[in-house]
């Protein structure tokens, strides 16, 4: 029945048999359920490329802590850095592919499905319309084919009751019980059978010969409307396929230029890690080519001997000040005295002493505390007498060959910052801490210096909500 039939081997399956096209019409409510099918598939992956992105992201934070607070140093850290660098920059194109597929492939196809398919009653608008075509072109098929089908049924009993009754006429005539009025009967039955086959088998031939006349039209409308369908399925692959084309456009990372550029600068940076130039970095910061106060001989100075912190309350233990305990003057000048510097590596500590002299004691007397950076001036009160207490710059025959401290520049002059009276400095590299009492840095960190650099290079600092010590020449002024 097909016009292929010479090529194709026919079935009881056949789409032109009778209802069998439903097949066909059912192929569109499956379209639109395959639309459903590839949002999901996409919106799945979209899901993939999101959490891997965020893996990356926690997995570069992790190991960029490592680093901030790790051993390692130098070119070879940024070697470290740059491969987290790269885990960031991958992180970014693949939320960006995320993004690309749920907000232009979904929507895409959603529109489309949309656009393509109308919801009805109970099917959809385009399934109705292709379903009620075949039908129509069917029908007159499907009449001649069942007025067929009938005439077929009867030319076949009607062979079976001739046979029957064929067989029924030659054993009467061998048999002698049968009279002859019985044998005339049944041979008068044969012929009505005869007859009646003859009829059937007419009009079956008939109802054969009018569906093979209209079997050309039949085939003519029912592939008019196959065609429709055919061109609605080939709209959807069609638009599978320039779909699948800009998924792979989304997901294909080697076709970015910045793809491209996340690991040519990772080669770039590995390419920078110089292990000589980190050994002498440590060799000066941490080795053999560190400065050193090498031990030198010192003049004996009586100028203040014996100034210490008290015992009981330091300087953060409510203590106003330093308490001087003795001071001498030599017989040519006073010189302005100066603070211990502040150690990094060690505290300077001294212990609260009295001094006697001809078994009479000094008593000991308070002073105002004038400081600037890490030196400290001290105003001194005379002891106690029956007239006027005189000042220092009266009872001092020397008081004009004083030096007054300089005049402190803008950029160093003490400000308030985090509660911190400082000098506001911006860190120029990072610092990994190797004792409890430093300060780590980041390059560009901003905190407060407390104290100027001492004889070691360290200075004093407050950062992140505590006191410590680092590198003088590690930051600059800002």
């Amino acid at each position: 029945m097909s016009l292929n039939e010479d090529l194709v081997q026919a079935s009881n399956d056949s789409f032109w048999e009778i209802g069998k096209y439903s097949r066909t019409v059912k192929r569109i409510d499956n379209g639109k359920a395959l639309c459903d099918s590839l949002r999901q598939l996409i919106q799945q992956r979209s899901e993939i490329e999101t959490s891997y992105a965020k893996s990356l992201t926690n997995w570069s934070k992790k190991w960029n802590e490592f680093l901030d607070r790790g051993n390692e140093y130098g070119t070879i850290q940024a070697g470290w850095r740059g491969m987290l660098q790269e885990a960031d920059s991958l992180s970014e194109l693949h939320s960006l592919v995320s993004e690309n597929l749920m907000n232009k492939d979904y929507v895409n196809i959603k529109a489309w499905q949309k656009e393509n398919y109308h919801k009805s009653m109970m099917h959809f608008k385009e399934t109705k319309e292709l379903e009620e075509g075949f039908k129509k072109a069917q029908k007159p098929w499907e009449k001649k084919y069942t007025k067929l089908m009938a005439a077929k049924k009867d030319y076949h009993a009607a062979c079976r009751s001739e046979k029957s009754t064929a067989n029924q006429e030659n054993n009467a005539r061998g048999d002698s019980a049968v009279s002859p009025d019985q044998l005339k009967k049944i041979q008068e039955k044969l012929r009505k059978c005869q007859q009646e086959v003859e009829g059937t088998k007419d009009k079956y031939e008939a109802c054969l010969n009018d569906l093979n006349s209209y079997n050309a039209k039949y085939i003519e409308d029912m592939n008019e409307v196959f065609q429709k369908c055919q061109d609605f399925e080939k709209t959807r692959i069609e638009f599978f396929k320039k779909t699948m084309f800009e998924i792979h456009q989304h997901l294909d990372l080697s076709v970015d230029p910045r793809f491209s550029q996340v690991y040519s600068s990772l080669h770039s940076t590995i390419g920078q890690i110089d292990s000589d130039k980190d050994l002498r970095w440590w060799s000066t910061n941490h080795g053999a080519d560190m400065a050193m106060n090498w031990p030198t001989f010192e003049e004996y100075s009586p100028e203040l001997q014996n100034i210490s912190k008290k015992k009981d309350s330091g300087i953060g233990g409510g203590s106003d000040g330093i308490t001087i305990t003795s001071i001498r003057h030599k017989p040519d000048g006073l010189d302005a005295p100066q603070s211990s510097p502040y150690n990094s590596k060690r505290q300077v500590s001294t212990t609260e002493s009295q001094r006697s002299s001809s078994g009479s004691n000094i008593q000991q007397q308070s002073s105002t505390l004038r400081s600037y950076t890490n030196y400290t001036y001290f105003s001194h009160k005379e002891p106690e007498r029956k007239e006027e207490p005189v000042s220092m710059e009266e009872s001092n025959p020397f008081a004009d060959d004083i030096d007054e401290p300089p005049s402190p520049s803008p950029e160093d002059s003490p400000r308030q910052m985090n509660g911190k009276e400082g000098v506001p400095v911006r860190a120029l590299y990072d610092y990994v801490v190797t004792e409890e009492d430093e300060l780590p840095l980041k390059a560009g960190d901003v905190f407060v210096k407390l104290s100027e650099e001492d004889e070691l290079g360290w200075c004093k600092g407050y950062k992140d909500g505590r006191e410590g010590l680092y590198p003088a020449n590690y930051v600059e002024p800002v």
